[in-house]
């Protein structure tokens, strides 16, 4: 196998361990979804384009409560588009002011990645689902350091959705059901208004879950 190979076949395995992960179940890519990675990758689509948007797709779907799992990689080929166009846009005749803030909210991210780093290792005995969720958020945390500040914040906002998500499907069912109980009492006790009462549970629910595991805001100073 040439080296061009090698880098061919490791693009196609980070987006099928990347889509298996926010699945949280053993994914093969069917088919199609094989042909549209290659096509992606003949078109040279970065492959943090692609890593970007099927994180944001995931978010948005836990942001809406949709249940359902999404089981092809075609459902985040528009979402792959759009990312591929704003990146393109960004890094057109991007100032060298812009290029500073670029490499400043890189090393942010690398500390970022660092502190999730610190979670692996003091939860690997204890917890080791939950922390190879965080190893594998550290890795798409600085797989994304080189992308324009503002395209990192938008995927700091989709690999926190997407960590919280997966952390609370790694927990113990007793752990889960737990945060989930306490989160629900708190939330009826402070409102009578279901929709507030929901949203509440929801923040509650994460609050408690980055108390639980010590998980850090993956945000931007």
């Amino acid at each position: 196998m040439t080296p061009a190979d090698e880098t061919e076949l490791a693009y196609y395995r980070a987006v099928e361990d990347l889509f298996a992960a926010l699945r949280g179940v053993p994914h093969t890519l069917s088919p199609r979804d094989f042909h549209l990675l290659r096509s992606w990758w003949r078109e040279g689509v970065p492959l943090v384009a692609v890593r970007t948007a099927v994180t944001e797709v995931f978010a948005r779907r836990r942001e809406r409560g949709d249940a359902g799992p999404v089981l092809s990689l075609a459902y985040c080929r528009h979402a792959v588009r759009e990312h591929l166009k704003r990146l393109a846009a960004m890094r057109v005749g991007e100032p060298a002011a812009a290029g500073v803030e670029t490499a400043d909210a890189g090393c942010a991210v690398d500390g970022l990645a660092d502190r999730l780093d610190a979670v692996v290792s003091e939860l690997r005995q204890r917890r080791p689902s939950v922390a190879g969720v965080a190893a594998r958020v550290a890795a798409e945390l600085r797989a994304a350091r080189e992308l324009p500040r503002g395209m990192i914040e938008d995927h700091l906002y989709s690999l926190e959705s997407t960590l919280l998500d997966a952390c609370l499907q790694a927990l113990d069912e007793d752990d889960r059901q737990a945060l989930e109980q306490r989160a629900t009492a708190e939330a009826a006790a402070a409102t009578a208004n279901p929709e507030a009462r929901t949203r509440m549970r929801l923040a509650l629910r994460d609050r408690l879950l980055r108390d639980l595991l010590a998980l850090p805001r993956l945000e931007l100073p």
